[in-house]
């Protein structure tokens, strides 16, 4: 059923895998009004998940650690990253054990979208049941989502005592969310949630407010503003590339997934940020979560065509 591992993982990944159903309106309907969709597809997606995928795309070595069962959500799940070359020799197969389904309804006329989704036997392993406890001398960069939880934040942990990066994807607050940022090296969140989170009008004001150290890296994403970020180095900003716009969802995901690729392979903050933002452009180009993600050659040539 699994894959054997490398013996080196540029990320290793803990958090939501998800399939979603994915929807088109031709304009955003009024509450209680029946619309006709103008088309339905099952999609793959999640977090960290969809954040893997881009890693292996562009060319790195991804690896997925979680729980899942036998539904036939939880096999697509799995089938999914298996086909996008995800070493999977890191799930936990456990009864019952579901990933997050979700419905994703899209605007076509702005590509913006709404997502309702539910976590019904959801389950993330702790550290210490991982199927290969030699984890932290392969893995480069480790990746959280909010979704994973304790797990996540023990994950991290154990991470960072290694001197192990770990960037963090965060969409809500919810109770555990402050710690999980605090042991994560590597912030990377929607202007949204920085400005709810910190109660701060200003981006510039929302990145040192969401450190609880001096040496942690934020990026706060601003869709089509680009984003914003603050190093040791001090603050930045990059534009956002211009594309033709379908659908948002997995632009963040992609995102984080191509900027810790580019941490594993020892780029500086600024030309990850840049790299991660062409990935999530063209993501954004396509229907559905994963479709859009672009291959290395892909976003190679994309960056050459747009070069400051």
């Amino acid at each position: 059923m699994h894959s054997e591992p490398d013996s080196v993982i540029d990320v290793l990944g803990l958090g939501a895998v998800t399939v979603d159903f994915v929807g088109t309106v031709p304009a955003w309907p009024d509450r209680g009004v029946k619309t006709m969709l103008d088309n339905l597809t099952i999609c793959d997606g999640g977090l960290v998940g969809t954040a893997l995928v881009a890693v292996s795309r562009l060319g790195g070595k991804a690896a997925f650690a979680g729980k899942l069962g036998q539904s036939e959500m939880a096999k697509r799940a799995l089938d999914a990253l298996h086909r996008e070359s995800v070493d999977t020799s890191f799930v936990i197969e456990t009864k019952d054990t579901e990933p997050i389904v979700a419905l994703i309804l899209i605007d076509r006329t702005g590509g913006q979208r709404n997502i309702f989704w539910t976590r019904h036997n959801v389950q993330y392993p702790m550290p210490a049941e991982f199927p290969d406890q030699d984890w932290l001398k392969k893995i480069k960069v480790l990746m959280i989502d909010f979704e994973s939880g304790q797990a996540g934040i023990e994950t991290a942990r154990l991470a960072r005592r290694h001197q192990i990066p770990v960037v963090i994807d965060v969409e809500r607050n919810e109770p555990h969310v402050a710690e999980a940022m605090r042991v994560s090296s590597h912030i990377i969140v929607s202007e949204d949630f920085a400005g709810g989170y910190t109660g701060r009008r200003r981006v510039t004001d929302m990145l040192p407010a969401l450190r609880t150290d001096p040496e942690q890296v934020v990026i706060v994403t601003r869709g089509e503003k680009g984003c914003a970020g603050l190093s040791s180095d001090g603050q930045f900003a990059l534009p956002a590339f211009k594309v033709n716009v379908v659908d948002t969802t997995g632009c963040g995901d992609t995102f984080h997934g191509a900027f810790a690729l580019a941490l594993a392979r020892g780029q500086a903050v600024v030309p990850a940020a840049r790299f991660a933002s062409g990935a999530a452009a063209l993501c954004a180009t396509q229907l559905g979560g994963r479709a859009g993600i672009p291959t290395a050659a892909q976003l190679e040539q994309f960056l050459s065509e747009h070069e400051a």
